[in-house]
């Protein structure tokens, strides 16, 4: 038969390849695969998992070749693993494949926790008034050389870097010459760098009273001393990128000495003095703060959305809008502008809750919408507070409140001037917005890209890049940061707290002061220390020195990837983890999807092992063909910072033996790259495409809480070449994914 088919083939009459094998990748899936993977990569119940992912087809070809069938890895190998391999990623494991099969859309979403706390607070900051505070720093200051504060007893006026003073039994100035009584008033305003509950402490043996986003009510009294009592504290929560009325004052009476102290414990950090950055000498108005609790919001998608609608979160809604309802009739004269006695003040009011409502909604209100939010409810008989009430409270569960893309109809200046908001702040339009949209303003490239660079200004808008940053780098996973105090003794809770203001103080100069190079971050051989800090990461500086940027240039340190604090986070209590480390440095850095493990492995104990180094170790716990689905692309990028240990020290030598920091990736392209030193490592990050489209991607995701598929296939590499032309400029990014975006959706048809 074979020597026919031979003489066929010769005679012209068969064609193609001689005795070929004609089964194609299809029928091997479906004949060895699709009975534990599903027919179309589904999963089965033997195999649950969704057969997807963004390995390269050479990776995928190598894993079936080495791996599958599980039952006879023997079965499928060489041509038949590559024509596996090949129908497999073509139909439904590659992203190209899943974003074919599963297109993505802009998803009706109500407020994000965070976004909905922002927009009430700045609804009501459009009544109160807006901050307008410059880069100055630190506490306006006047000094009285008596007790009682009266102008003619003024006699110094300055700016005071902090409240941190101890007078003993002397006075604060020569000019202060009474020792037995004097005063001093600070004003100014406060800083959140983080949302959350702070606590403030006022540490004197003397008296003061203490005035927190209130010009009338003391937030701490310490007029009247109890005993021997020198702290008096209290607690307020506070929203990031928020400005917040301050005044302290303090008086010495009879005592013998005199101390003032004004201190705060941010969430999840220890006590300090309040540092002069989070200060300002400038004024700043009321700000409301909602303090009602509401669930978490869904991140199964690695960022924020508000797409889970259910009980907790209805009666969230509810309990917010009553709050803020409740505060609104506390202060209605203030804000209405109206007064109890006049006698146009129910109108006055219902002026007051129709232009509220048009902030809410973010557009403006047309007659029947007046009706049915603010006018029904004043009916003749109901008095003006009830009524207010309950507008406010129907106002804030209106679904167009609630939701972003609520509205019908095309995308109109409105809808971008909320788009824009939302994306860069948060929150709201400011008036500055509305009235663009109101003009037709908000419809070009130019316009948006002058409003958005406008509010990019805005500390609301480093706010919410802060907290991309913390979220990017899982900071948020590892609130309650500690190490083996055997192992560690110097790991107090205080350097881990100088570790966050170090990585605050690094982002913030890359980011907003300098240039904005995304290049810089991964980079930069600096580390922003104090002398608390230098004594434990090898530099030269006294013990009471500030925060100063340091080079470093000997430990290899490049960037936030080699950053303490993010080293420490990824570590054991007692040893680095590779492990931690390369996962994160494969999905934050290099964008890679990877699946959660089979099964939960303990780590090798090291005081079992004690010959054996990090790597070692790590290297035989993930030996086993299961692990290395994951691990042999995870281990080899983790590896690449075992020169630095379970706090973030530079290290050359582990176990006596020497520290082997090389490692290598494998790209989604196939190609294969080696590095040697963390610094290597940074160099191949900064030039790799995959790491400048992870970080955009992820970037545009906190932003937009929406997927950029949704934005069309072509948007997120059309905005990783932006970014590259760009010269990698954050702050140029930030501008193009808002503006950009926004023009994908002026041209989709109507909602």
């Amino acid at each position: 038969m074979r020597s026919r088919l031979a003489f066929l083939a010769l005679s012209g009459l068969i064609t193609g390849p001689l005795f070929a094998d004609e089964t194609s990748g299809e029928q091997l899936y479906k004949q060895q695969c699709a009975r534990c993977h599903g027919v179309h990569g589904e999963g089965t119940e033997k195999v649950p998992a969704q057969l997807i992912g963004d390995r390269s087809l050479k990776e995928l070809t190598a894993l079936i070749d080495e791996t599958m069938p599980e039952d006879d890895p023997t079965k499928c190998v060489g041509a038949d693993a590559e024509k596996v391999a090949a129908y497999i990623h073509e139909a439904f494991y590659s992203i190209i494949a899943q974003e074919r099969n599963r297109p993505a859309r802009v998803e009706l979403s109500h407020l994000t926790v965070r976004q909905h706390e922002n927009a009430i607070t700045d609804i009501l900051q459009s009544f109160y008034g807006e901050s307008t505070l410059d880069e100055s720093r630190g506490l306006k200051a006047e000094y009285y050389k008596e007790r009682r504060r009266r102008k003619e007893s003024r006699v110094i006026e300055r700016n005071d870097s902090q409240i941190d003073f101890q007078y003993a039994e002397g006075t604060p100035d020569p000019l202060v010459d009474n020792k037995e009584e004097f005063s001093i008033e600070w004003e100014g305003s406060l800083l959140a760098p983080e949302s959350g509950i702070y606590d403030f402490i006022v540490e004197t043996e003397n008296g003061g009273r203490f005035f927190l986003n209130d010009e009338e009510t003391p937030f701490i009294d310490a007029s009247v001393r109890s005993g021997d009592q020198k702290e008096y504290t209290g607690s307020m929560r506070l929203l990031a990128g928020r400005a917040y009325r301050l005044r302290l004052e303090f008086f010495k009476a009879k005592e013998k000495t005199a101390s003032i102290r004004l201190k705060w414990k941010l969430p999840h950090r220890p006590v300090e003095v309040i540092p002069q950055r989070y200060l300002s000498p400038q004024w700043s108005p009321r700000s409301f703060v909602l303090n009602t609790p509401f669930p978490p919001d869904d991140r199964s998608r690695g960022y924020d959305r508000g797409s889970a609608v259910s009980k907790e979160w209805y009666e969230a809604t509810t309990a917010a809008a009553l709050e803020t309802a409740a505060t609104v009739v506390r202060d209605l004269d203030r804000l209405s502008k109206s007064k109890p006695e006049d006698g146009d003040r129910s109108q006055k009011v219902q002026e007051f809750c129709a232009k509220f409502a048009t902030r809410a909604v973010r557009r403006p209100i047309d007659d029947a919408e007046r009706q049915f939010y603010v006018t029904r409810h004043f009916a003749e008989g109901v008095d003006v507070d009830t009524a207010t009430r309950r507008a406010i409270t129907m106002i804030l569960q209106s679904p167009r409140f609630l939701y972003r893309e609520v509205n019908q109809g095309p995308f109109d200046d409105f809808d971008a001037a909320s788009w824009l908001a939302f994306t860069l702040w948060d929150s709201i339009p400011d008036q500055q917005l509305l009235d663009a949209a109101g003009r037709g303003q908000l419809k070009t490239a130019d316009q948006l890209t002058r409003q958005a660079e406008r509010m990019l200004q805005s500390p609301k808008a480093r706010a919410k890049v802060s907290d991309f940053i913390v979220r990017w780098l899982r900071l948020d996973h590892h609130q309650e940061l500690s190490k083996d105090p055997q192992v560690f003794p110097q790991f107090t809770p205080e350097i881990a707290s100088d570790l966050r203001t170090s990585l605050d103080l690094f982002v913030d100069e890359v980011i907003w002061k300098r240039s904005g190079d995304f290049r810089e971050l991964l980079s930069s051989d600096q580390l922003y220390l104090n002398g608390r800090l230098a004594a434990v990461y090898g530099a030269d500086l006294a013990s009471d020195a500030a925060f100063q940027p340091v080079s470093l240039p000997a430990q290899s340190r490049a960037g936030i990837l080699s950053h303490p604090l993010l080293l420490a986070c990824l570590a054991y209590e007692r040893n680095s983890s590779p492990i931690h480390r390369g996962v994160w440095v494969s999905r934050g850095l290099l964008g890679r999807r990877l699946k959660a493990p089979p099964v939960a492995v303990a780590p090798l104990a090291p005081d079992l092992n004690p010959e054996l180094t990090t790597r070692e170790r790590v290297a035989i716990q993930t030996s086993p063909q299961a692990c290395q689905t994951c691990h042999a692309m995870v281990n080899p990028l983790g590896f690449t910072l075992e020169n630095f240990d379970a706090i973030g020290r530079f290290r050359t030598e582990e176990q006596g033996k020497p520290i082997d920091a090389s490692g290598s990736y494998i790209s989604r392209s196939g190609d294969e790259a080696k590095f040697a030193t963390p610094k290597e490592f940074a160099s191949y990050l900064i030039a790799s495409p995959e790491c400048h489209e992870a970080f955009v991607e992820q970037l545009f995701h906190h932003l937009a809480k929406q997927p950029v598929r949704a934005f069309g296939n072509e948007f997120l590499v059309q905005r990783t070449e932006a970014f590259r032309s760009g010269e990698f400029n954050i702050r140029k990014l930030l501008v193009d994914l808002t503006v950009q975006s926004t023009l994908v959706l002026q041209k989709q048809p109507g909602k």
